[in-house]
């Protein structure tokens, strides 16, 4: 039953590195206007960590309002160093899996067949190391393109929205700014986790209704770069819009009729719902390959 489910672990592992290789954004060097992956391996940290250092120094302001000044700077360089580091991840660890599961796999293969009677500690040996050393990588790359991916704004900057594309509520006679937390300056705009939304893609419900479609009617008439100045002097209130009749929200004036952000989208959960899969893997490849090494086979 051991050599069995250590053939079956390696089998899956393989099968779905294979899977996670073929979607992932990095390595298959996904360009779209939000991404654009080829540029993340030969980013210049030293740059953003220099700029941190020069402005810590040579600002004027103290207390809070300098931490609040050198925010932007630290966080500019948190993300350099983050996509630097998921980039030789997503290489190392995925190639990996599938090399070491394929080797895992023909060892697997060997035993059950019992041809491999005489090195089955030493493959047990092997299943265990490798289960543990891929379960850890595969678990920070997890974690380094799961941040990412919740945490860190595209590179074409979106208004963060609702999945119908409002922005602001009416609240009294103002609209408020629905995405708006002057303690994170990034909270206005949208994710990569948010790229799958109607609102970001193409909408044939924008396209077919437009002169009945709310979104249509209640757009925010500005830019998104006016919207976030006026949500930041206005404390998170668009003081300077009176209320529009008939519209209870505001909606984003940016609109596609590409699909290219959901296809990122797309691809990015697939790869991190397959590396879960393959933690799983590893785990159940290490306690057989366990199992096999504690076994009573002859031989080395």
């Amino acid at each position: 039953m051991k050599k069995t489910l250590f053939l079956i672990f390696s089998a899956a592992i393989v099968i779905f590195s294979v899977i996670c290789i073929g979607s992932s954004p990095l390595i298959n060097k996904v360009t779209t206007s939000a991404y654009n992956s080829v540029v993340w391996g030969y980013l210049n940290c030293k740059y953003y960590s220099d700029k941190y250092k020069k402005e810590k120094e040579t600002t004027s302001l103290t207390g809070d309002d300098k931490e609040k000044y050198l925010k932007t700077f630290k966080h500019d360089l948190n993300v350099c160093n983050r996509k630097k580091a998921v980039y030789g991840l997503e290489y190392s660890s995925l190639v990996l899996d599938a090399i070491l599961g394929f080797l895992c796999l023909i060892l697997g293969l060997l035993h059950y067949f019992d041809v491999g009677k005489p090195f089955e500690k030493v493959t047990g040996i092997i299943g265990l190391a490798t289960g543990i050393i891929q379960f850890i990588l595969t678990l920070v790359y997890i974690c380094y393109t799961g941040y990412i991916f919740t945490n860190d704004v595209p590179n074409t900057i979106y208004l963060k929205t609702n999945s119908k594309g409002a922005i602001a509520t009416l609240d009294g006679s103002n609209y408020k700014c629905d995405y708006y937390d002057k303690d994170d300056v990034n909270a206005i705009y949208a994710k990569f986790s948010d790229l799958g939304k109607k609102s970001y893609n193409y909408d044939k419900d924008v396209y077919n209704n437009e002169a009945t479609y709310e979104a249509i009617k209640c757009k925010y008439s500005g830019s998104d770069t006016v919207f976030v100045t006026s949500c930041t002097l206005g404390d998170g209130k668009l003081l300077a819009l009176g209320k529009i009749d008939g519209c209870d929200k505001l909606y984003s004036a940016s609109s596609t009729n590409k699909v290219e952000n959901k296809y990122l989208y797309d691809r990015w959960v697939t790869t991190i719902i397959f590396a879960c899969f393959i933690i799983a893997c590893d785990i159940g490849l290490a306690v057989f390959g366990f199992f096999l090494f504690k076994s009573d086979g002859s031989g080395i």
